[in-house]
């Protein structure tokens, strides 16, 4: 008898191990702290399968108790480090891709963290979902989905967050607490379609960086509800914003709750909503699911007075230059100033002709001419327009000064 329940025993062992990669409670973790302090994770059998690109042991990285949150150890990403995680069954549901990342102050070079719905070792199937850069130079954090950029933040440890909704194919990237980027996950890392609806692996990348921190990750199912708000939004008094709502986690449907913070309200997932003062509201989604948990997001809507837009015209030579300026914009221009510069080694007269208008009406049109030029040399032009309530615009040709005519504008 003890031998038929040890057989079933077994069996069900195997079936669980089998099932679980597609059940929703399925979870990976690592934190580090498993291996030993100096452990170099290149593929081996105690590496947890990590290993370097291509299985290349020379890309691995180490294992190090210089930063830690959970103690004793992260791992230290630099140089060649170009480390690999695979994984297996994340093919539907709602999965969060977290990770601390520490970048000491004195960090230099560009380094990535990359995501991937298609990996091999040969290289023959590379899918690149997530790709995120991180910029000593530039001081950016950056996705190469679409070129967003948020500030680095050094000397501390800050949350790196993807949220992967595989049913509905849709992605969203947060750098510590701030929203990146959302798109779907299938776009890539290109925007133009092709990725899969998989997991398959993470890769630290330090393109010969200096030192980058890793802690504390992990890959699992949304801890309980979760939604977020979107923007920040701009937009115009009585110009229509859209507001995008998302959800995961809890049990659906849900119930949206929007508080554009000016008094009103909406109970659409993805409302517009128009304000008639400029202002920077906070404006607040709460969301609701069946079992009437509750989930609060926030994000603000700038809000401006339109403004007039000043557009140059045409360049034209002859006696003198001309052009002209008009408002293209919404509202009137107001106290409008315009010059005219001409740079060149022989000018002698008429270096520079400015003028200005009280007023500039929407679609209105003026114009501006330099008063008498002499000189015999090549020149440049620049002319220049701004209003009270506008801002600059400028246009530059260069030409050929000839006495008083200028020719061949280009």
């Amino acid at each position: 008898m003890k031998r038929k329940w040890l057989a079933v025993g077994i069996i069900l062992l195997f079936i669980e191990v089998i099932v679980i990669p597609g059940c929703a409670t399925f979870t990976w973790e690592d934190n580090f702290d498993s291996y030993t302090t100096g452990q170099f994770l290149d593929g081996g059998s105690d590496d947890g399968g990590w290993k370097g690109w291509g299985n290349n042991p020379a890309a691995g990285a180490t294992v190090t108790d210089t930063q830690s949150v959970t103690l004793p150890h992260s791992v230290d990403i630099n140089g060649a480090s170009n480390l690999v995680r695979e994984y297996n069954g994340y093919i539907t549901g709602m999965w969060t891709y977290k990770t601390l990342q520490y970048v000491p102050n004195e960090y230099t070079g560009v380094s990535y963290f990359i995501l991937l719905s298609s990996y091999d070792d040969i290289g023959s199937t590379i899918i690149r979902n997530v790709q995120l850069w991180f910029d000593s130079d530039q001081g950016l954090v950056g996705s190469d989905f679409d070129g967003n950029t948020i500030p680095l933040i050094k000397g501390q440890w800050n949350k790196i967050v993807c949220i992967i909704d595989l049913d509905s194919d849709w992605l969203q990237i947060y750098y510590n607490g701030a929203l990146l980027v959302e798109h779907a996950w299938t776009d890539t890392v290109q925007g133009t379609g092709g990725g899969l609806l998989n997991i398959a692996a993470v890769d630290l990348f330090a393109n010969n960086a200096s030192s980058i921190f890793y802690d504390s990750m992990s890959l699992r199912a949304p801890d309980g509800l979760f939604c977020d708000a979107g923007g920040p939004y701009t937009g115009e008094i009585n110009q229509d914003i859209q507001f995008i709502g998302y959800a995961v986690g809890g049990v659906k449907p849900y119930t949206w709750a929007w508080d554009f913070g000016d008094g009103t309200t909406a109970s659409v997932q993805n409302p517009t909503h128009a304000y008639i003062l400029p202002e920077t509201y906070t404006v607040t989604l709460t969301v609701t699911d069946v079992e009437l948990d509750t989930t609060h997001a926030t994000t603000t809507a700038t809000v401006i007075v339109p403004q007039p837009v000043l557009e140059i015209g045409t360049i034209i030579g002859g006696f003198g230059l001309k052009s002209s300026v008009k408002n293209i914009g919404e509202v009137a221009a107001i106290n409008v100033t315009w010059t005219i510069t001409i740079d060149g080694k022989l000018v002698f007269v008429g270096k520079s002709s400015t003028g200005t208008f009280v007023n500039l009406a929407v679609g209105e049109e003026e114009t501006i001419k330099t008063g008498f030029i002499l000189g015999f040399s090549k020149i440049n032009i620049v002319i220049t327009a701004k209003a009270q309530n506008a801002l600059e615009v400028s246009a530059t040709k260069s030409a050929l000064l000839l006495g008083p005519f200028v020719v061949r504008i280009k």
